[in-house]
């Protein structure tokens, strides 16, 4: 059976079997920090330990500020990320602004070999009139649906968190719920997802208290239309009293967050707007000086936590590309007036792009490029999510001696073109009918099925373009990507590299960096449920948990310092 492989491999792709013939001596294993590619905008130089419990998984810290000067959090102590023992919500305090920090007490534990129920993501407020709260949510299994019980807990302290009251059972659904607000009209309010069964997706809810705490009850829905997967809205108060939720969009593959906004202390909200950041676990205040500073885990880009600071009305509608996911190579080479991308083993260079509606989308999809590298061996793509043709997820590969979809098994899948010059290259799809061409020409045919978006789900194959492979370079000129959805809006995007900017050029202004975690051999990157409040002083203390640089089911808290240098607009482009 092996020698029928290679035999195969050595007739479908001679250059790739040559390469793979000799026995290449094994790789040392790299340190983690070799994977990290260093950002226009970071501040991870200046991180700092808050606290690790050796041999525990600690995440999900949320802070706040007592009236002494105190800082406090709560954090979930668990044995991993997703718990099977036993989770505890530990208080840590500090009393010289975050430099140090000790353990201040317990506010609940559960034990699931007790048969309790999983604790997942606390949030802790200081309320107006002094009292503190604690939110957590329950196994999210079993309250995630609108048809299930509550599973929201919350606990009160009146004595600056010496003493909490026994949990109590909040009477709404969902989970995930982010922290108790003061609004505007003296209610109490707060944020939690759920999904609705007619749709069969997330929904994100606003529950409010008119008696301080006592009763609630569901205000309105934020942000619901059956297609995206709106979830972990974090709400924010901007200044005249308006409300901001800012969304996690759980498809992730290019889907950027969003924002809605009301005007009503939330009995209202605006339809859904994207937003140029894609953040898990959006968490979102505004700043003395009117801007909103957003963190949280980064999707559409390098891998870590990061932040973006701005005008969220400015910044709704606007969608920006997602930038390479770690280490990579590229140049803008002014005398190509291309981007010049090297392919390096462990190394990706991609950009991503919003992912059509569907496989009933029209689509087109173009660059000019050319690729240098071994024959028969793929050096560049273009791929485009939710759609498959017959061989598989749509993807381009580009070699120097031709184009292929797929894997390019069949003869009908695989094209010979002379790649070593720049060549005009798209994929069109209209009305299932899928189509490569080469400076016009069409030179591949495939079809789509009505239901391969169905087939295909919503994971899989981003849209994205650039290197493929561990070999070769590749040159991009210019990049065009335009979709006409069935339902949702139409989108279009293009960028030349004559104008000087790289694609993600937005991301490498606005967004900072405030910790790497990229992916890498044995580690799965995990972080991102952060919090920060802004210190007397003007600089805001950020906490957030990672397990970049720890063991296998192990993570700790850090912190960093934010400045107003930090913060500062990038020069205008």
């Amino acid at each position: 059976m092996k020698r029928t492989l290679a035999v195969l491999v050595a007739l479908l792709f001679p250059s790739l079997a040559a390469l793979q013939a000799a026995d290449a001596p094994p790789r040392p294993a790299r340190p983690l920090a070799e994977y990290v590619q260093p950002a226009p905008r970071s501040v991870r130089e200046r991180v700092f330990d808050v606290w690790r419990n050796e041999g525990r998984f600690t995440k999900n810290p949320d802070i706040i500020e007592l009236p002494s000067g105190r800082l406090m959090l709560v954090y979930s102590d668990t044995e991993r990320h997703w718990s099977l023992e036993d989770q505890h919500l530990v208080l840590l305090v500090s009393d010289d602004q975050g430099k140090t920090w000790r353990k201040h007490g317990v506010v609940d534990s559960h034990d699931m070999r007790k048969g309790e129920e999983r604790l997942v993501t606390p949030r802790l407020s200081r309320l107006k009139d002094g009292r503190l709260i604690v939110l957590i949510d329950q196994d999210d299994w079993g309250h995630f649906h609108e048809d299930q019980p509550p599973g929201i807990m919350c606990y009160w302290s009146s004595d600056d968190g010496a003493t909490w009251t026994k949990p109590e059972l909040l009477p709404v659904k969902g989970f995930e719920p982010d922290r108790v607000l003061d609004l505007p009209d003296g209610s109490l309010g707060f944020g939690a997802h759920l999904m609705r069964g007619e749709s069969q997706e997330f929904a994100n809810v606003l529950y409010c208290s008119v008696d301080g705490g006592k009763t609630w009850a569901e205000r309105a829905t934020m942000a619901h239309d059956g297609y995206h997967r709106f979830c972990e809205g974090g709400i924010v108060i901007l200044a005249g009293g308006e409300l901001a939720c800012v969304l996690r969009e759980n498809h992730v593959g290019g889907m950027p967050s969003f924002v809605v906004f009301s005007k009503d202390n939330g009995h209202t909200w605006s339809a859904p707007q994207p937003l140029p950041f894609s953040f898990h676990r959006p968490y979102a205040k505004q700043l003395a000086d009117g801007r909103v500073l957003v963190t949280g885990r980064n999707t559409l880009g390098s891998l870590g936590t990061f932040g973006w600071v701005g005008d969220l009305h400015e910044a709704a509608g606007r969608y920006e590309a997602g930038g390479p996911p770690g280490r990579f190579t590229a140049t803008l080479d002014a005398g190509e007036q291309a981007l010049v991308i090297e392919n390096k083993p462990e190394e990706a260079c991609t950009y991503t792009l919003l992912p059509p509606e569907s496989a009933t989308s029209e689509i087109v999809f173009e660059a000019r490029l050319k690729v240098e590298g071994p024959a028969g061996v793929p050096v560049a793509s273009l791929s485009i999510a939710r759609v498959r043709n017959f061989s598989g997820p749509t993807v381009l590969s580009i070699a120097a001696d031709g184009v292929w979809l797929g894997g390019g098994s069949s003869p009908d899948e695989r094209r010979p073109v002379d790649m070593t010059k720049y060549r005009d290259v798209a994929i069109r799809l209209r009305r299932g009918l899928m189509q490569v061409t080469v400076d016009g020409a069409v030179v591949l045919n495939s079809c789509v099925f009505w239901d391969s978006f169905a087939s295909h789900g919503w994971g899989g194959t981003q849209t994205k373009f650039g290197a493929t492979g561990a070999v070769g370079k590749s040159f991009w000129q210019r990049v065009s990507y335009r979709v006409k959805n069935p339902t949702q809006p139409e989108f279009a995007w293009q960028w030349q590299a004559e104008s000087g900017r790289w694609p993600d050029q937005y991301q490498r202004d606005r967004l900072i960096q405030i910790q790497p975690n990229p992916s890498a051999p044995k580690h799965e990157p995990d972080h991102g449920y952060s919090s920060w409040l802004t210190l007397k002083d003007g600089r805001i203390m950020f906490v957030d948990y990672t397990n970049y640089g720890d063991a296998p089911n192990r993570s700790h808290l850090y912190g960093v310092y934010l400045t107003p240098d930090d913060l500062r607009d990038p020069p205008h482009r």
